[in-house]
């Protein structure tokens, strides 16, 4: 089957022209070129605008919710948590959360973050709004230090925040007590400061209080400034009445720190920070002028000295002059083998104010028993100067050293031979009285009125004879005497036979004896009782 096709002349075939006047861009890739120069603007204005990331390390995530906690300063959002991971360690948690791009400049070694959430403490009641919105993480901004984007959350709430003005001191003290962190401290009974934290010293001999002092009452604390405990409730009792002083509720609960200077040194120079302070137990005592000189002396008692403590005042007719320093146990230098209370004193020569003098190395008024005590006491104790325990309070039943002039004591000295010179002491006044007690007793069991009788009649028998020799001599005279004799020999027949246990008088006199013996044991008993038990003349014996 022929084609109808007519076979194609391939030398003939046309060629095609291309039009090189109409050159331009294809429209075909407009809108990918398009998109592509959109999408990097949005990609670029994303990454400029987003913040810095940072990881934050807590111990736990209480609270926290990924994608949802913020983090705000001044209550202004300025970040958000994307993330929560444990450590690798699995013993903290990790944040990873992305800020503001405003804030990078602040984020340095000194800012800080912490979870606000609902706190109870000393400082009162905190993070009350977060019951409702939920916990977020506070940030506390800083330009000082070095950047950083890795952080160590706070667990607490720091106790100075990054808007107060002020400056940073140290209390060191014997003990914590009932301070807190937080705990307030007070001039004048305002509050313008907190107790920023504490710890032991580094050879454990006391603890450091830190605290912060507010601008402007910083410029108050001078170098001889006093800080006391202001924590609880100082009762006293004084001839004036009750005197109660407590300076706030808060402080009675948490504890607190208030300071006062006194006149004689308001015109110190202002304390740097840091400066380190003594805290003492109350405001009394940080009132005292400060002791630098102790002398330690030795006091023996033959009693026993229950009710007294460490601490416990050394008095001179009302006046403290020293403190207890240890009660041990030592021998008795007059009965070998048996031990006796030994108590430690340490007199402070700088309380006392007789016999004062200018000293030419220190160009201050001291006085007689500071420049040289133990030649001063000594001469004090061959006038009569003796220790004794007198009971400081009838309810606790709390002894205190008092020393006093005796001038019916028996001679005595300063003994010198052991580690510490010792004092002489006398009975306290209940001891007094159980010693005039015991010689009653004793001279009531002596008694022998029996004997004395006798001892009449032998001297009767005496005079008799006497008289038998008068007569041969005098006559007379030995005719009055006998008359007299006679008398006085009917007179003691008499005596001798009412004083029987028999007689009448007798029965009444050995009555009385008893009676007068009962009721010195009775004393004995009494006195005894009193001296183990002072607090029932105020309760009653066997109140509880």
């Amino acid at each position: 089957m022929a084609s109808s096709r007519e076979p194609v002349d391939l030398d003939n075939v046309p060629e095609a022209e291309v039009d090189t006047e109409h050159k331009g861009f294809p429209v075909v890739w407009l809108l990918p070129i398009v998109a592509l120069v959109v999408g990097g603007w949005l990609f670029y204005k994303t990454m400029s605008e987003k913040g810095p990331e940072i990881t934050i390390v807590f111990n736990n995530a209480e609270g926290i919710e990924e994608g949802k906690t913020k983090i705000k300063f001044r209550d202004v959002t300025l970040g958000q948590v994307d993330r929560v991971d444990l450590s690798d360690d699995l013993k903290s948690v990790v944040l990873v959360a992305t800020m503001s791009p405003g804030v990078k400049h602040y984020l340095t070694d000194a800012s800080r973050f912490w979870v606000v959430k609902p706190r109870v403490g000393a400082g009162g009641v905190s993070g009350l709004g977060t019951l409702l919105s939920g916990a977020y993480i506070a940030f506390e901004p800083s330009t000082e230090g070095k950047s950083q984007k890795k952080f160590t959350g706070l667990e607490k709430p720091p106790v100075i925040s990054i808007d107060k003005k002020g400056t940073k001191y140290h209390l060191k003290a014997d003990s914590l007590g009932s301070m807190s962190i937080g705990a307030p401290v007070y001039f004048r009974q305002l509050d313008i400061g907190e107790v920023t934290g504490y710890q032991l010293a580094d050879d454990y001999s006391h603890v450091d209080i830190g605290i912060f002092v507010e601008s402007p009452y910083d410029k108050y604390v001078r170098t001889g400034t006093r800080f006391w405990n202001a924590g609880g409730v100082s009762l006293s009792m004084t001839a004036s009445g009750v005197k109660l002083e407590m300076e706030s509720l808060i402080s009675l609960l948490g504890g607190g720190v208030a300071f006062e200077t006194l006149p004689e040194f308001t015109d110190s120079p202002p304390a740097p920070a840091e400066t380190m302070f003594s805290l003492y137990e109350n405001r009394t005592r940080s009132l005292e002028q400060p002791i630098t000189r102790v002398v330690t002396y030795m006091l023996k008692f033959t009693g026993t000295v229950r009710g007294l403590s460490e601490g416990a005042p050394v008095e001179y007719r009302g006046l403290r002059i020293g403190t207890v320093k240890a009660i041990e146990l030592g021998e008795d230098p007059l009965h070998q083998g048996i031990l006796v209370p030994v108590v430690l004193i340490d007199i402070e020569p700088q309380r006392t104010m007789a016999y004062k003098e200018v000293s030419a190395t220190s160009k201050r008024e001291v006085t007689a028993l500071e420049k040289n005590p133990h030649k001063r006491i000594a001469e004090l104790v061959k006038k009569g100067l003796r220790a004794r325990l007198q009971s400081g309070n009838l309810v606790t039943g709390q002894l205190f050293v008092d020393l006093d002039y005796f001038p019916d004591a028996a001679p005595a000295e300063v003994l010198t031979a052991g580690l510490y010179p010792e004092l002489p002491t006398v009975p306290n006044s209940l001891e007094g009285i159980l010693a005039s007690v015991n010689r009653i007793l004793d001279r009531v069991e002596k008694a022998d009125l029996q004997g004395t009788l006798v001892n009449l009649n032998q001297l009767m028998v005496s005079t008799n004879n006497l008289v038998g020799e008068l007569e041969k001599k005098t006559p007379e005279l030995a005719s009055e005497l006998s008359t007299t004799l006679k008398t006085a020999n009917s007179a003691l027949v008499k005596l001798e036979s009412a004083v029987s246990p028999d007689g009448a008088i007798g029965s009444q006199v050995q009555d009385a004896l008893r009676e007068i013996s009962s009721a010195a044991r009775s004393i004995r008993v009494m006195a005894e009782y009193l001296e183990r038990h002072p607090d029932s003349l105020l309760k009653g014996k066997g109140a509880p």
